[in-house]
């Protein structure tokens, strides 16, 4: 990672421009000071680091000029509420963010955030509880970003009890550090690489300070607990979780669900981890050890004792 001098700008950003595996400690420097830019401006700014954007790049992705965009950094124009959503569709903010580019030009969020379970994202509810209870018996998660398990079906619960339970930072103790995880899991070196590199892409895609913590969080796991990953492309054609439960051997894949076309806060920010197996006989294992679940039960469960015991609370949690 190295420090860079965005265009039409004196400051220097910290980019990402260096190789992935280094670790994260300055994605979050990416804000210059100075009073030579207007509050929209220095959001702008940083999204311009962030996507290594050029004014002119980002003139002509939202359909304006580079003068105009220059003047509206500076504070010299007031951009429009049009302008700022083309700004934040060519820059890929997301939906929180552009509540707060809209606010630091004065004009009111354009997004609503409300709580599933509220009657605004009943639709968006009963897609989640459909594709959960469909899905079994084999595990699913509905996920908020950054890497809060909201809920879990059966299939999911007796894989990996309780981590619907747990905070983002514990989460990443179990996922990336000593416990019932890396226990279980054949090919943890693979799998802890493929999780860190996904979180380094997402801190460097966001520059959400949350991520870079987690990511953090993370590194630090993986450097008290070095691993060398063996590339075997040969026997998936992705990287994911091969379990050893109990003598039993079971290869994984996974795939994630995603409300793209998103336009209210919460439902931007779920996704539905799916996991089905790999082969017949990680088949077999799922319906011949199929929980019982009462149908009106809820998609959670109690945490057990052997995941708390192996999770650290995070400081200040």
């Amino acid at each position: 990672m190295t420090a860079s001098t965005a265009p039409g700008s004196r400051h220097a950003y910290a980019v990402v421009t260096g190789d992935l595996d280094r670790p994260a400690v300055r994605y979050h420097s990416l804000m210059p000071g100075g009073s030579d830019v207007s509050p929209f401006g220095r959001h702008v700014r940083r999204w311009r680091a962030i996507r290594r954007m050029s004014q002119l790049d980002l003139a002509m992705a939202a359909g304006t000029t580079a003068r105009h965009l220059s003047f509206v950094e500076t504070g010299r124009s007031r951009p429009g509420k049009d302008l700022i959503l083309r700004i934040a569709d060519a820059l890929r903010v997301p939906l929180p963010e552009r509540n707060t580019l809209l606010a630091a030009a004065g004009f009111p969020p354009a997004f609503p955030s409300c709580d599933l379970g509220s009657q605004a994202l009943g639709p968006v509810d009963r897609v989640l509880e459909k594709v959960l209870r469909s899905h079994e018996p084999y595990p699913a998660w509905v996920v908020r970003h950054p890497f809060t398990f909201l809920r879990a079906n059966a299939g999911a619960e007796a894989l990996f009890p309780g981590l619907t339970q747990l905070f983002p930072g514990q989460l990443i103790d179990v996922w990336f550090g000593a416990g019932p995880f890396r226990d279980r899991v054949q090919n943890w070196p693979q799998v802890v690489q493929a999780g860190l590199t996904a979180l380094r892409h997402a801190a460097a895609d966001t520059g959400d300070p949350e991520v870079i913590g987690l990511l953090r969080r993370a590194e630090t796991h993986s450097q008290e607990h070095l691993v060398t990953p063996e590339v075997q492309a040969e026997s998936s054609p992705v990287v994911c979780p091969v379990f050893d439960l109990g003598g039993h051997i079971m290869r994984t894949i996974s795939a994630v669900m995603r409300f793209d076309t998103a336009v209210e806060i919460t439902t931007s920010q779920l996704r539905i981890e799916l996991v089905f197996p790999a082969d017949d006989d990680a088949d077999a294992y799922f319906r011949t050890h199929r929980p019982a679940r009462s149908p009106a039960a809820p998609m959670t469960a109690p945490v057990p004792l052997a995941v708390i015991k192996h999770a650290r609370r995070p400081a200040g949690g």
